[in-house]
């Protein structure tokens, strides 16, 4: 039996972390949940999670600000970017700030199980 994948959901809006906790609960997973940059950061010490859905846009740092500082801590954390507003430029910003993927909401359940799973492989694919 090999090790569960670890995810941390990083998300201002408490309905949106509900939603995505729910979906990764029907998966294998061990869940923490963070409502900002600072928490996430913090509960990224805590848990040392494999994978990690980060809000773009989140009260006290950005998701590009989190992303780097995630980034430096350990490169072989796994981080998804999931917005519902980005452009091609956010796109790019997050990927040259260290993100693996993009996920733009509103997305299916499915695609959102693929990109976690992605996270035992370690891929790096931009999602639309």
């Amino acid at each position: 039996m090999g090790k569960r994948l670890s995810v941390l959901v990083v998300d201002d809006d408490p309905t949106i972390r509900g939603v995505l906790s729910t979906l990764l609960g029907f998966e294998e997973v061990d869940i923490a949940t963070a409502n900002d940059g600072p928490a996430a950061l913090d509960a990224a010490d805590r848990v040392d999670p494999d994978v990690v859905l980060l809000d773009l846009n989140l009260p006290g740092m950005s998701g590009l600000e989190v992303c780097r500082a995630l980034k430096e801590r350990t490169g072989d954390r796994r981080v998804v970017m999931v917005t519902g507003q980005a452009t091609r430029q956010d796109e790019l910003a997050g990927l040259a700030a260290g993100a693996d993927a993009f996920l733009r909401k509103p997305f299916s359940p499915l695609h959102l199980l693929e990109v976690v799973r992605g996270g035992l492989n370690g891929k790096r694919n931009l999602l639309g």
